[in-house]
């Protein structure tokens, strides 16, 4: 949750600067739980290294989380 406030924060920053044309990645902490409020946040880039290597399938666990955040 905290991860999404920041990101909002980061975009409206942007905004008020007159760039929000920038690249919000957020690395670490990455789940299908959360990707696309990140995404809604602001955040264009998702690193989920853990969460996709640990999954029992990380072609589909890969697969979902497009799916999640398009």
């Amino acid at each position: 949750p905290n991860a999404i406030s920041k990101t909002s924060e980061v975009l409206q920053l942007a905004k008020e600067k007159g760039n929000s044309n920038l690249y919000i990645e957020i690395d670490g902490g990455v789940t299908t739980d959360n990707a696309k409020a990140l995404v809604d946040a602001g955040a264009n880039v998702l690193v989920a290294g853990s969460f996709v290597f640990q999954s029992k399938d990380p072609i589909q666990t890969i697969n979902d989380l497009i799916e999640i955040t398009n």
